[in-house]
C-alpha cells in the first residue's frame, strides 16, 4: 500500500515534468523560426493628448547607460539622429526573441514553464579595438522589479528581475508586449527637448501612479512597434 501511494504521488510530478519538457520544445521550435529570430528595431507610436506627444511619437528606442530610452529618428535613415552634443550616436535597439534559460531563474518551481525572453545587441566598448571578425554581444532586456524601468544586461543581472514573457500583439505581430499586455509607457526623466525619455513597464496600467512616478514626472502611454532589420547579424549572448 505504501508503495502504491508513493507511485500515485509521483504521477503528477512526472506529468508536470513531461508537460514542461513539451512546452520548452514548442517554445524552442517557435523561437528558432525565422519570424522569431528576425532582428528588429523598435519605433514609438503615441496618441496621448499631450503637448509633449511629438517628442515621443515617431521616436526610436535606443540603448543608453543600461536603459531603454527614446531618441529622435533620422527621417532618411530611420535610425537615431546624430547627437549634436557628442561625437557618438546612440545604439538602436536591435534584437529578437529568445527563450530565457529557466534553470537560471531563482525561486522557480521544478519543472518550470518556459519564458520567452528578449535580447538586443548592445553599444560597443570604445576602449576595446574593433574587429570585423568579432561577433557583437547580446544582452537580455528586462523590467526592473522595483522601479519598472526597462533595462539591458547580462543573464546573471537580468535573472533577478522581470525577464518576460515578451511577445508581439496577435493581430499584427508588431506591438511589443510584456506579460501578455502592451503595457509600456514613456517617462520624461529630464526635460531635454525629446532626449530625456525612458521606457517603463506599466504593470498596473495606472501610468505608474502606484509607484509615485506620475506625481513627479510626465508619463505617456505608447506602443513600441517592430520594424524588421533586413541584414541579420551573428551575435554572442551573454
Amino acid at each position: 500500500m505504501v508503495l502504491d501511494l508513493l507511485t500515485l504521488t509521483a504521477i503528477p510530478t512526472a506529468v508536470g515534468a513531461s508537460e514542461a519538457v513539451h512546452q520548452q520544445r514548442v517554445l524552442d521550435e517557435e523561437a528558432e523560426s525565422e519570424e522569431r529570430q528576425a532582428p528588429f528595431h523598435l519605433d514609438v507610436y503615441c496618441d496621448a493628448q499631450s503637448r509633449k506627444r511629438n517628442e515621443v511619437h515617431g521616436a526610436i528606442v535606443v540603448l543608453r547607460d543600461g536603459k531603454l530610452c527614446l531618441w529622435p529618428k533620422d527621417p532618411h535613415t530611420k535610425l537615431p539622429k546624430d547627437d549634436s552634443d557628442s561625437d557618438s550616436t546612440p545604439h538602436p535597439f536591435t534584437g529578437f526573441y529568445l527563450p530565457f534559460p529557466t534553470e537560471d531563474l531563482p525561486h522557480r518551481p521544478i519543472p518550470a514553464p518556459p519564458i520567452l525572453g528578449l535580447v538586443s545587441t548592445i553599444p560597443s566598448d570604445t576602449s576595446t579595438p574593433k574587429s570585423k571578425h568579432k561577433k557583437p554581444k547580446l544582452n537580455w532586456i528586462y523590467a526592473d522589479k522595483q522601479t519598472r524601468e526597462l533595462k539591458y544586461g547580462p543573464r546573471i543581472e537580468a535573472r533577478e528581475h522581470i525577464v518576460g514573457p515578451w511577445d508581439w500583439t496577435e493581430d499584427d505581430e508588431q506591438g511589443l508586449t510584456l506579460n501578455g499586455e502592451e503595457c509600456l509607457v514613456a517617462v520624461e526623466e529630464e526635460e531635454k527637448s525629446g532626449l530625456g525619455w525612458a521606457v517603463y513597464w506599466d504593470k498596473d496600467d495606472d501610468r505608474l501612479k502606484g509607484l509615485g512616478v506620475a506625481q513627479e514626472k510626465r508619463v505617456l502611454r505608447c506602443s513600441l512597434e517592430r520594424r524588421l532589420v533586413h541584414e541579420p547579424t551573428l551575435v554572442e549572448v551573454e
